[in-house]
């Protein structure tokens, strides 16, 4: 690093580089989470396989996004054609995680958690360190959200489970570092102990544990309203979805994508009652867990803009 605390040139390179093939890495393994969960079939056995001449693949045609270009679409047994799907969730999995990455991890570009601090409430600061690990943080959130979509707009039934290991980590890790998450449920107020720094254990655990509760209670809220009022009642992903999003980037961001998720739902099933010809059209099939997707990916990569257009002072952010 240098005298700035950033990477210099070349290693900065190699870890982007590293980071775009850990996520079409991911990517593959989302594809086998997306195909294999809603069947009942196990994660890790057998390994991965043509569905059609079952051969197994070899692990330099399992590389994600090059073996299949290599390739040319088909198993290199059978012949079978392969889906585009797969490479291109890889691909798109891999640009998220380099460009929340590059925004969020490297550029630092978060809001900073309101600290009282005696008679004044100040803001804290993130290390480099600190902006690696928030990313990271994120992107279990968003990995969830795209699993789920995707599970749906192939219209299988989402699985509970698939959501279990990000709320775990969504309500677990505020608990010992409430800053992972920027914006605090309640704007903390001068001589006030809402705030991390300084704080033992038990109080950072108390804050954490607060925002977690607001932001899962307004999440599972909203969901609930969704899931009851509009839509197919199989797409759990209208429950599941604003609950993980409330509890990574609190109620603010759950309320503001949640509701802009349903104004969606609600234009698009108007649209389908206007012109019903326009339901056999691909986006029709859409998946509210891949529009909440996007709308959390968008809001942590706008989220300090966001925290400086709404301000501090309104206490709504």
């Amino acid at each position: 690093m240098d005298s700035d605390g950033l990477l210099i040139a070349p290693v900065q390179y190699l870890l982007e580089l590293w980071v775009f093939f850990l996520g079409g890495a991911v990517g593959s393994f989302l594809n086998v989470v997306v195909y294999r969960l809603p069947r009942g079939e196990s994660l890790v056995y057998p390994s991965s396989h043509c569905p059609r001449c079952g051969h197994a693949i070899r692990w330099y045609d399992n590389i994600p996004i090059v073996s299949w270009i290599i390739l040319g679409g088909k198993c290199r047994d059978c012949r079978g054609p392969i889906a585009m799907r797969y490479p291109l969730v890889e691909a798109i999995c891999a640009a998220m995680f380099l460009v929340v990455v590059l925004r969020v991890g490297l550029g630092g570009h978060l809001p900073q958690r309101p600290v009282p601090e005696g008679a004044a409430v100040i803001t804290g600061s993130w290390t480099p360190l600190e902006t690696l690990g928030a990313s990271a943080y994120y992107l279990v959130l968003l990995a969830t959200l795209l699993t789920a979509g995707l599970i749906e707009y192939d219209g299988h039934l989402l699985p509970v489970r698939v959501a279990l290991p990000a709320l775990g980590m969504g309500g677990l890790v505020p608990l010992v570092w409430p800053q992972v998450r920027p914006v605090p449920a309640v704007v903390p107020l001068p001589g006030s102990i809402a705030g991390p720094e300084g704080l033992g254990a038990l109080c950072r655990a108390w804050v954490g544990a607060v925002d977690g509760l607001a932001g899962f209670g307004v999440g599972l809220a909203i969901g609930f309203a969704a899931w009851r009022l509009i839509g197919d009642r199989k797409r759990l992903s209208w429950v599941l979805g604003p609950a993980c999003l409330g509890l990574f980037l609190g109620w603010q961001g759950c309320t503001a994508i949640s509701l802009a998720a349903v104004a969606l739902d609600c234009g698009l099933q108007w649209a389908k009652r206007r012109w019903p010809a326009g339901a056999r059209l691909e986006f029709a099939r859409w998946s509210p867990g891949l529009v909440l997707w996007l709308g959390g990916l968008g809001w942590i990569l706008a989220w300090e803009r966001l925290w400086g257009f709404f301000g501090l002072a309104r206490g709504l952010f």
